[in-house]
C-alpha cells in the first residue's frame, strides 16, 4: 500500500476508508496527505483535494478521502466514515446534544446516513436504561466444537463429547471459579451477569455439565442474568436442559445460522430445520428466554430469502434475535465473499422493520471489517428480554471478568477512565498443564484492577 503522510495524519484512517471502498484492491492505490494551517490535503491521481478541519484532523482525513471515492466510485456506505467496530460509541462525544443535533452533526461531518443514526440511538437509549457498569460480568469459555463451521474466525479445538479433554478442561474450570469466588470476596465485586459461551459449550456431555454448573451455584450467586450457549441444535438433549434448570440458568443460545440446509452443508454445519424446531420447543419447554443468531449473507445467491428466515424466528416467538451480517476472516476457512450485493440493504430494512413491528428493539450492535456491503451485527430483543452480558461485551466502561483457555476479560477503572485486559492463553493444553499459575497471575492481576 502507497500512502504517504505527515505528522499529523495517521496512515491508518486513510486506510480504514480505502478498505470500505477497495476491500480487495486497495494496497494497490497511491496516496498523499498532509495537513496545512486549517486544512488537510489530499494529491490522488494528479488532482489535489482539500477539506476544513472542522471536528478533529482524524474525521477531517477521513471525510476527505471517503468524498473523492464517492465521487470516483459513485458509492456510499450508511455509516459513512465510521469505520470501527463499534459506532455506537460516537453517542459519547455528543451526550449533551438533542436528538436533532446529533442527527445534522453524524450526518453532515460523519456521513451517516439518517436511518442509522436513529438506530444507534435507539439502541443507545435502551442500553441505559439496562445497564450498571459499577456491576460486573462473569464470562466462561468452552473453546471446543464438534465440527468447525466453515465462516468461523473462533480458535477452537475439534473434538467428540466423550473426549476426555473435556473432563480435564472442565476440572481446571471449576479451580478458576473457586478463584473468582476469592476475587469478588476481596475486591467486594458484584456481578450482574454470568455467560457462558465458545466454541460451542453444548458440547459438554452430561457428567461435566453438571459438574461445571453445581460448582458454579457453589462458589458464586446465580440469582443474576445466567445465559448458556448451547449452539447447535444437535447438541441439545433434554438431560442437558434439566442440568441448566436446576442450576440457575436463565437464558439458552440456540443458533440456526441458516434455514437453508444445502447452505448449511456447504458451512459443514448440516443440521436440519426440524433438528432446530424439535430442540427450540424443548428449549421452551423448560421456560428459558431464547437467544437466537441469524447470519445474512450465507447464502450469497438469494439473500431475498433471508427475510423469511427472519420471520421463522419471529413466528417462534424467539426473545433475542441478533442479525450478523457475514464478514470475510483470515481465519476462517471460507475465503471468498461477495463484498457487495444490490438487494444487501433493503432487505436488511425489511427485516428490521419486520422485528421492530413484532415489538423486537435494537439493545446492542457491532460492526466487522470487510463484511458484506459493510453491515452491522444488531441485537434485537422483546422488552426484558435483553442480554445483558451481551451488550457489556460491546461497551468500553464495563467490567468483565474472563475464565478458561482464550477468554479475554477486561476491567475498567473508573479514576483513570482507562480499561485494562486480563488475557489466558488459548493453548488448551498450556491451560490445563499450568491451571495453577495462571489462576494465581489472573487473580493477582484481577484483585490489583478492581481494588484501584
Amino acid at each position: 500500500m502507497n500512502i504517504t503522510t505527515d505528522n499529523n495524519i495517521k496512515e491508518i484512517h486513510v486506510r480504514e476508508i480505502l478498505q470500505i471502498f477497495y476491500p480487495e484492491e486497495y494496497k494497490n492505490i497511491y496516496m498523499k496527505l498532509y495537513s496545512k494551517g486549517n486544512f488537510i490535503y489530499l494529491e490522488y491521481k494528479n488532482n489535489i483535494y482539500k477539506e476544513e478541519i472542522k471536528i478533529s484532523e482524524k474525521n477531517t482525513t477521513k471525510r476527505l478521502v471517503y468524498k473523492v471515492l464517492k465521487e470516483e466510485t459513485k458509492k456510499s456506505f450508511p455509516y459513512g466514515v465510521l469505520t470501527g467496530v463499534k459506532p455506537i460509541n460516537i453517542l459519547n462525544m455528543y451526550k449533551d446534544k438533542s436528538k436533532e443535533e446529533i442527527i445534522h452533526i453524524l450526518k453532515k461531518y460523519y456521513f451517516v446516513r439518517e436511518d442509522k443514526i436513529k438506530l444507534l440511538i435507539k439502541t443507545k437509549q435502551t442500553q441505559k436504561e439496562l445497564i450498571n457498569d459499577d456491576l460486573a460480568s462473569l464470562y466462561i469459555h468452552i473453546p471446543f466444537c464438534p465440527k468447525r463451521c466453515s465462516y468461523c474466525s473462533f480458535p477452537s479445538t475439534i473434538l467428540k463429547e466423550e473426549n476426555s479433554i473435556l473432563t480435564d478442561y472442565t476440572k481446571c474450570l471449576i479451580e478458576e471459579i473457586k478463584s473468582i469466588s476469592n476475587i469478588l470476596d476481596k475486591t467486594q465485586t458484584k456481578l450482574d451477569s454470568i455467560y457462558i459461551g465458545g466454541g460451542t459449550p453444548g458440547i459438554l456431555n452430561e457428567y461435566n455439565l453438571k459438574m461445571l454448573m453445581e460448582n458454579i451455584n457453589k462458589y458464586i450467586n446465580t440469582d443474576i442474568e445466567f445465559t448458556f450457549e448451547l449452539g447447535r441444535a444437535d447438541l441439545v438433549r433434554e438431560e442437558k436442559l434439566k442440568i441448566l434448570k436446576e442450576n440457575n440458568v436463565k437464558r439458552i443460545c440456540l443458533n440456526p445460522q441458516s434455514f437453508n440446509e444445502d447452505v448449511l452443508n456447504l458451512c459443514n454445519r448440516g443440521i436440519k430445520k426440524e433438528e432446530f424446531f424439535k430442540s427450540f420447543e424443548l428449549i421452551k419447554k423448560y421456560d428459558f428466554i431464547t437467544n437466537c443468531d441469524l447470519i445474512m449473507g450465507l447464502n450469497k445467491e438469494d439473500i431475498i430469502s433471508f427475510f423469511d428466515e427472519v420471520k421463522t424466528l419471529v413466528d417462534l416467538n424467539a426473545d433475542n434475535i441478533t442479525i450478523h451480517t457475514l464478514a470475510l476472516k483470515r481465519a476462517s476457512e471460507l475465503k471468498h465473499i461477495k463484498f457487495e450485493n444490490e438487494n444487501f440493504y433493503s432487505i436488511q430494512k425489511k427485516c428490521f422493520d419486520l422485528l421492530e413491528e413484532n415489538k423486537y428493539n435494537p439493545y446492542y450492535l457491532y460492526k466487522q471489517k470487510q463484511s458484506l456491503c459493510m453491515g452491522e451485527n444488531v441485537g434485537f430483543a422483546k422488552k426484558d428480554r435483553e442480554c445483558i452480558y451481551n451488550i457489556k461485551t460491546m461497551k468500553n466502561k464495563s467490567s468483565v471478568i474472563a475464565l478458561g483457555a482464550g477468554g479475554a476479560g477486561k476491567v475498567y477503572v473508573k479514576n483513570e477512565d482507562k480499561t485494562y485486559r486480563v488475557d489466558t492463553t488459548k493453548d488448551t493444553n498450556i491451560y490445563i498443564k499450568e491451571i495453577s499459575k495462571i489462576i494465581k497471575r489472573k487473580e493477582h492481576e484481577y484483585i490489583s484492577l478492581l481494588k484501584k
